[in-house]
């Protein structure tokens, strides 16, 4: 996972951690470097300035095994056989903490009168003394993770703790709260600046809203108007003696303008967020409804050649407006008598659900997911409005719509309640 969509509290405890392990190192190594020049300024020059005093006492035959200092010993001539092997492969110069055995020497190696001799030092004490502070600040290191990752875990608390105040604000604003603002309770803390950005967007969205329900209300109340007076228009044709095709067509301009009225109601439904209700107490009568669908998209399903078969084997109780049911069936069952041509268009509804089948043109496998979006449509002129509307109300009372379909062969929708 990258590092970007880590959590908060993740990045800064790592942050925390990672500068304390950086630190706690460098120091360290410091340390690591302070004692290896000390060593070689204590020890080297040391055993330098000692060999070089011994070899002239040798010279000026003043040298006496007694003067040595305890824990030196001066090796030449035949006592240079007694030295390790390991010592005496050793090059001209000082060497620190050579190993033979239990014991740890500095050895200066030189020569005398041309011939090697050795000088050592037996530094057992220092060495261990040196092994367990070195011991120590590798213990020091680990206890300053683990003390790292404590204090960073308290102090994520402490930072994180206006973050997550403000995120519980955030989380306990209503959708119905309008000219809420909150900046004034953050003001002088770096969380005012994120509450500030966020009266802005609120102030934008609640510009917006307004705007959203100024033509919401204009727009039903100006379709409400004509499609009242087209109803008393109709009431008033039907009062007089029609022929019977005529009263079969106002009834239909009736039923139109009755749809017409329940679609802007349900649409309005939809739009809004706050609890704008429409009473539905018995279940939306679903096969009714698909007769009533096909009866008026009779003339289209003549026109195309297309034979249809509807199989009702239950009745789902579905309690939503019945306007929002018509819609969905409506919708579903236009876009299969579009996509068709001279073919068969099945229904079958049964208690949980029902499907539409058609034998069309069908829909490509890399479109499919696409089909619900708003403005997309397979259809010449075609808005794309439609299915993207059906996907909104099942989403909104919870049903599950799915589609499959094969260029050539057609394609099946089916919503489940």
């Amino acid at each position: 996972m990258a590092f970007e969509t880590r959590s908060l509290r993740f990045r800064v405890l790592l942050a925390i951690v990672v500068i304390v392990s950086v630190t706690s190192f460098l120091f360290a190594g410091g340390v690591l470097i302070i004692k290896a020049r000390l060593e070689a300024v204590i020890f080297g020059e040391m055993a330098a300035h000692e060999f070089a005093e011994l070899t002239r006492q040798l010279d000026v035959g003043e040298y006496q095994e007694s003067h040595l200092f305890a824990g030196w010993r001066f090796y030449y001539d035949d006592a240079i056989s007694a030295l390790p092997e390991e010592i005496r492969k050793l090059p001209v110069g000082s060497h620190h903490s050579i190993r033979e055995g239990d014991y740890y020497y500095q050895v200066e190696v030189g020569q005398w009168q041309g011939q090697p001799a050795y000088l050592t030092y037996d530094v057992t004490n220092w060495e261990q003394q040196e092994h367990y502070v070195l011991s120590m600040l590798l213990y020091g290191l680990g206890i300053v993770m683990v003390a790292a990752l404590i204090m960073g875990i308290s102090a994520i608390r402490a930072i994180l703790a206006p973050v997550q105040g403000l995120s519980q604000r955030l989380t306990e604003i209503q959708p119905g709260e309008r000219s809420l603002r909150i900046a004034e309770e953050y003001r002088g803390t770096e969380i005012g600046q994120i509450a500030a950005a966020f009266d802005k967007y609120m102030e934008r969205l609640d510009r917006f809203v307004e705007r959203e329900r100024s033509f919401t209300s204009a727009a039903s109340h100006e379709l409400r108007t004509p499609l009242s007076v087209m109803l008393g228009a109709v009431d008033v044709l039907s009062s007089n003696p029609q022929s019977a095709a005529s009263q079969r067509a106002i009834e239909r301009i009736r039923r139109a303008c009755s749809e017409m009225l329940a679609f802007i109601e349900a649409t309005l439904y939809m739009a809004r967020e706050e609890a704008m209700q429409i009473d539905q107490s018995a279940p939306a009568p679903l096969s009714t409804i698909i007769e009533r669908v096909l009866e008026d998209s009779a003339d289209m399903i003549e026109a195309r050649g297309i034979r249809v078969e509807t199989h009702f084997q239950g009745e789902p109780a579905v309690s939503v407006p019945v306007s929002l049911l018509q819609i969905t069936v409506s919708n579903l069952l236009r876009n299969a008598i579009e996509h068709t041509e001279e073919g068969a268009i099945r229904i079958e509804v049964t208690d949980e659900k029902f499907c539409i089948a058609d034998t069309g043109e069908g829909i490509a496998q890399d479109k499919l997911q696409q089909v619900f979006e708003r403005s997309y449509s397979t259809k010449e002129g075609g808005t794309g409005l439609g299915l993207n509307l059906v996907r909104r109300i099942c989403d909104r009372f919870q049903w599950e719509i799915s589609i499959d379909s094969h260029v050539g062969e057609g394609t099946t929708v089916c919503v489940v309640f």
